[in-house]
């Protein structure tokens, strides 16, 4: 039992590993994002055009109202989600991680208001723009439509999250794909803030371990090329204005970081302290009690941890009886 319980921090160690250095990569791709694209001058350039060509491709047709930038700022939408997120922290059984997750979208967007406002600024290296601009990165409504949908597939369970990849995605992109038709974002600003809030939310899952059922083999491969496809057909399919090329980027830039987040945290086996510590305090009674609860319970997992802690008992006993008689037979 000693050694059991040893070996458990380590080895969840082991299972935030994974989820910490994706984590980090997407910190370092979205610190990469503004070095090329915004601290360069060519990098600029390519900014100004893709946003110059967003906004000629604005008056094409329009998507449904509920995918629009607009549902952004509606309370009513923040409202549902955290009913969402709720109703399955209960029926998962994590009433707080559920709680803890409702704070990821405001800190998403919190972070990227004060890296925009406070921290980050934009130089002038772009010769084709005579007036001062203005530094918009990171996007504050990317970060936090990134930071609801990402936290809407931690909490669910691993075939949800499967299922609602594809979705979640398509509807990130066609916020982000809004932002730079009205022209509050440009192309860096929301590929910044996707990679921003996957970092913060996949440090929000290593440090509350949310795994699942691991995904392997087929459905790995197949998630892993098969999100990022559908994302884009589908955003198409809804969103057909002249500039496709464009929403295939955003689809792509959304989707791809999205699945791989996905997969790794599904790898992660569960070991949040909810599910454990029942287990971990049946584990230290003693034996006397062992027995008075086993008399009144009903439960397999219950039994199997009264009957672990007795046979290494009786075989620890057993063990010292035969060394002493051993030991007997030695001296005569």
């Amino acid at each position: 039992m000693t050694d059991s319980a040893s070996m458990t921090p380590a080895v969840r160690n082991r299972t935030r590993w994974p989820v910490i250095v994706v984590g980090m990569s997407f910190a370092a791709g979205a610190a990469a994002v503004f070095l090329l694209l915004v601290g360069t001058a060519g990098g600029q350039r390519l900014d100004r055009k893709v946003f110059q060509a967003a906004k000629s491709a604005q008056d094409g047709i329009s998507v449904p109202d509920v995918l629009r930038l607009d549902i952004m700022t509606d309370p009513l939408m923040w409202i549902s989600v955290a009913v969402v997120i709720l109703l399955i922290g209960n029926a998962i059984r994590q009433p707080l991680i559920a709680v803890a997750t409702l704070a990821v979208p405001v800190v998403c967007i919190v972070t990227a208001r004060t890296l925009r406002l406070e921290v980050l600024e934009r130089p002038q290296l772009d010769q084709d723009v005579p007036w001062p601009t203005a530094n918009t990165f990171p996007s504050g409504h990317v970060a936090g439509a990134m930071g609801i949908a990402l936290s809407l597939l931690v909490i669910a369970p691993s075939w949800m999250r499967l299922a609602g990849v594809v979705p979640c995605a398509a509807w990130v992109t066609l916020v982000s794909r809004d932002i730079m038709g009205a022209g509050w974002h440009r192309l860096s600003d929301v590929a910044g803030s996707v990679l921003l809030a996957a970092a913060i939310v996949s440090l929000f899952a290593a440090t509350f371990l949310v795994g699942g059922r691991r995904i392997r083999g087929f459905t790995l491969v197949a998630t892993l090329t098969g999100g990022p496809v559908a994302t884009t057909v589908i955003v198409l399919a809804l969103d057909p204005r002249p500039y496709g090329v464009l929403t295939g980027v955003l689809a792509a830039t959304v989707a791809i970081p999205m699945t791989v987040f996905v997969c790794v945290i599904s790898q992660s086996p569960s070991c949040s302290p909810s599910r454990r510590a029942p287990d971990r305090l049946l584990s230290r009674l003693p034996r006397p009690l062992l027995r008075v609860v086993a008399a009144r319970a009903t439960t397999y997992k219950v039994r199997s941890i009264i009957a672990t802690k007795g046979s290494a008992t009786r075989k620890k006993w057993g063990d010292g009886v035969d060394i002493e008689l051993r030991r007997n037979g030695s001296e005569q």
